[in-house]
């Protein structure tokens, strides 16, 4: 993509600045924001699962976690080379490297600029300098935002948001793991100011590419690997985990199990309960929710005949009872037959 040739005004002194070589050149800022990250990211992937180690376990956290960076990453740079080539901003040094001249071979220093001031935009130029490159050229107008802020920020903070995510811990080691997070942002810091310092970026280039770049740690962090929830930190698959979910699950069973043994012995306590009573009690509880009909389907209930067969066998007990009393009595006979006839009919009453 072909950068926007932005034009300048002479009078401009913030594209006055002389030319300085790059404190971080760019091979440094790639080890700074890919080697080196990955490295760490290794490095901390093995001590999550030191205790009991499984090398597919290793390269599957490895992937995900690799691929959250490279996603973040990637997003970063291609936003910050899409913005550098749209503003097209002039670099602080553009003066001094490009050496501009205007249309018909004049500079800046010319008499009609001296007379105008210097308040003329100029968009027409060329660069007088023969010593430039295409590629150095085109680096002089692609100041806005800064590069090296975007990237840095972004790996810096995500790397914060990563040890925040993994490393659990208290007293010494969270006060270990604040440090260790301060110093990956003063590295971030250190990186973006000195864009400042050897006249390649504004200040205001500096602080557009870290919010960027800030802005880009925070989405990959809490949307795309959700670092900061405490699933991310759980090694799943190692054997203590594991293990402690077949606890988890056993005592899930064990109570599921208890739970349905003791509703079986509480139905048959009950049942053996209702067992015990007369048959009253049964007859008053099924007639509560049937009906006569029912009771006697279910025999709690006689039925008529064998009303008619107690009733006989009654009859004829309480007979032979009083034939014994009469013959026991002695040969009165009448007044012992009345005398039983009358109690056989008492007895024989219903009640």
């Amino acid at each position: 993509m072909r950068a926007f040739q932005r034009g300048f005004f002479c009078n401009d002194l913030s594209l006055r600045y002389p030319y300085r070589e790059c404190t971080i050149t760019i091979p440094m800022l790639l080890i700074y924001t890919l080697l080196l990250p990955m490295l760490f990211i290794s490095v901390v992937e093995i001590m999550r699962i030191c205790k009991c180690f499984r090398l597919r376990k290793y390269i599957t956290n490895l992937a995900r976690s690799l691929s959250i960076f490279s996603f973040g990453f990637i997003a970063t740079y291609l936003t910050t080379e899409l913005a550098k080539n749209v503003v097209g901003r002039l670099r602080p040094h553009f003066y001094t490297a490009c050496q501009p001249r205007l249309a018909d071979g004049s500079s800046c220093e010319s008499a009609y600029q001296q007379l105008v001031g210097g308040g003329v935009y100029i968009e027409h130029y060329y660069c007088s300098n023969r010593n430039l490159s295409a590629r150095q050229l085109r680096e002089l107008h692609v100041s806005f935002p800064s590069a090296h802020s975007s990237l840095c920020f972004y790996v810096m903070l995500l790397l914060c948001f990563y040890l925040h995510a993994v490393w659990r811990g208290r007293g010494t080691t969270r006060v270990l793991r604040h440090i260790l997070q301060f110093l990956l942002l003063l590295v971030a810091c250190y990186i973006a100011l000195s864009r400042v310092r050897d006249y390649w970026h504004h200040w205001s280039d500096v602080l557009a590419g870290a919010l960027l770049g800030a802005l880009y740690a925070i989405l990959t962090a809490v949307y795309v690997g959700r670092m900061l929830r405490p699933a991310f930190a759980e090694a799943s698959s190692t054997h203590k985990h594991k293990k402690h979910q077949y606890k988890v699950a056993a005592k899930h069973h064990a109570s599921h199990l208890n739970q349905h043994t003791h509703h079986h012995h509480a139905l048959t306590g009950s049942q053996h309960h209702l067992s015990q009573h007369d048959v009253r009690s049964r007859m008053l509880l099924v007639a509560a929710s049937g009906s006569v009909g029912n009771l006697q389907q279910q025999q709690l209930l006689p039925t008529p005949q064998e009303d008619l067969e107690k009733q006989q066998l009654h009859e004829q007990v309480v007979k032979e009872h009083l034939v014994e009393r009469g013959s026991i009595g002695g040969g009165g006979g009448g007044g012992g037959g009345i005398g039983g006839e009358w109690k056989l009919q008492a007895v024989v009453l219903p009640t």
